[in-house]
């Protein structure tokens, strides 16, 4: 099982959903919460099975994930997904996207686009499904500004795909589901770039803060 979730309306889900299921070699079903599938949807010729959710509202967390435990047990690979937001509250009592994927220890696929705040909205669901516990990759649609993105994208899909028959090329070996046992699958942590974690941040900080305190009792000492 794999949560397929967006950064912006830009970002669309769908798209990639249908480009994971078309280039998988295996049984590929889906679980849509909160919405229902148009007939028009991408992923649906791809698709081996299909339960939508679109009352999820009415559904606890513990009876979503039996649901979707139930679709995992009969294929190979499960893409959940839902138009709300990663933290947007979908069912009751309140409970997320986020929330499905770590009580069902499953990882994530963030999808982002071209925009300017692409980079930001990025960074922030990564900190947040790692905040879960949960592991990620990055696909981007479109032209995508690669270079500001935190992490380097496991999946790279054209604006606007006429047909998905190349799918498989557009996507890193681990988000391509084989029948190859010895093949990399499901989303890992993406190979991040040089960041500077919160903790070496707050002790370079307080250095700093030492430091100008120390200057400032040697300037009050020498004056008197």
């Amino acid at each position: 099982m794999w949560v397929v979730t967006s950064t912006a309306a830009g970002a669309d889900a769908r798209i990639v959903l249908a480009a994971l299921a078309a280039a998988a070699e295996v049984p590929v079903a889906a679980v849509v919460l909160g919405a229902a599938m148009t007939a028009e949807d991408p992923a649906r010729p791809y698709l081996a099975g299909l339960l939508e959710l679109p009352e999820a509202a009415r559904l606890t967390l513990d009876q979503t994930r039996a649901m979707t435990a139930a679709l995992v047990r009969a294929h190979d690979l499960v893409l959940v997904t839902a138009p709300a937001g990663l933290l947007v509250p979908i069912g009751e009592d309140g409970w997320t996207l986020a929330d499905l994927a770590a009580a069902a220890g499953a990882p994530a696929v963030v999808v982002t686009g071209p925009g300017p705040h692409a980079a930001n909205h990025t960074t922030l669901a990564l900190g947040a499904l790692a905040g879960h516990g949960i592991r990620a990759a990055v696909v981007t649609i479109g032209a995508a500004d690669e270079g500001a993105l935190p992490v380097s994208p496991a999946g790279r899909i054209p604006a606007d795909p006429a047909d998905f028959a190349t799918a498989a090329d557009w996507l890193d070996p681990m988000l391509r589901a084989t029948t190859d046992p010895t093949a990399p699958s499901g989303p890992a942590p993406a190979a991040g770039r040089s960041t500077v974690s919160g903790k070496r941040l707050v002790l370079g900080l307080l250095a700093v803060f030492l430091v100008l305190v120390a200057l400032v009792c040697g300037l009050a000492w020498s004056r008197g």
